[in-house]
């Protein structure tokens, strides 16, 4: 009876140093990890007006138009 009870309470040794944690680990030992502070981002440029005018014909606009009509998903009418 000794040994089974002994061998439950022993808990497994987590590697502090490793990349990877369980979500239990993680909540245990979450006062002995070092929070490093993370790098600002660099905003994303924005694009001139009229960036994309020349890539696209009509006809290929019109068409792709009328597939992305086609293909919505409409509400019934009697819920309008």
């Amino acid at each position: 009876m000794k040994v089974a009870a002994l061998s439950r309470s022993r808990k497994t040794k987590v590697n502090l140093r490793s990349q990877i944690f369980s979500l239990s680990h993680a909540k245990t030992y979450l006062g002995r990890f070092i929070l490093q502070p993370v790098p600002e981002i660099e905003p994303i440029p924005t694009r001139p007006a009229g960036y994309f005018a020349n890539a696209y014909s009509r006809a290929e606009i019109q068409e792709d138009n009328r597939l992305a009509k086609a293909s919505a998903v409409r509400a019934p009418k009697d819920l309008e």
